[in-house]
């Protein structure tokens, strides 16, 4: 998908001037995705892009600099809910410490699943020491939502 197209699409549902002070429906970009879905060449990539981009541009308050490192791998759960208002159910993310250094995320929202998995990469990637190995993986026992799945698992791990 080219970024002729991406904008083609957002412009058919109304969302190609964003405000940073304004709210949008959810709905509007469930659309967008849906058309991105219709050309699925790199598709996933892209949607994975997004969500980095997300993460990489997200304006946080200036405790999260000196927060532990879990709290900050966690922020998905806190991001997501400050970011959306008004009614309908936009989901949510369950994060669970697994061990020392492995995270679970569980997510039941309206998004695309590789647009999350781009969230956690971004997350992993900002707030990770630098040179810090590590891995964003799909859970293989539980289906995902955009496989008929009630909720989606990730895992992050990192060395």
């Amino acid at each position: 998908m080219l970024g002729d197209e991406v904008m083609d699409s957002l412009r058919k549902h109304g969302v190609d001037q964003l405000k940073p002070d304004a709210w949008y429906p959810v709905d509007k970009f469930i659309e967008v995705f849906a058309d991105w879905f219709k050309n699925p060449e790199n598709t996933s990539s892209h949607l994975v892009s997004v969500g980095m981009a997300i993460i990489d541009n997200a304006v946080l308050p200036p405790e999260m600099e000196s927060a532990p490192l879990v709290e900050k791998l966690t922020l998905l759960s806190k991001l997501h809910d400050i970011n959306h208002r008004g009614t309908g159910d936009p989901g949510r993310y369950i994060v669970e410490q697994v061990g020392e250094k492995h995270l679970k995320y569980i997510t039941n929202t309206p998004y695309p699943d590789d647009m999350i998995y781009g969230y956690i990469y971004g997350v992993a990637k900002r707030f990770l020491p630098r040179g810090t190995h590590f891995k964003v993986a799909y859970d293989p026992e539980v289906p995902r939502q955009h496989q008929g799945g009630t909720h989606t698992i990730f895992h992050l791990t990192w060395e």
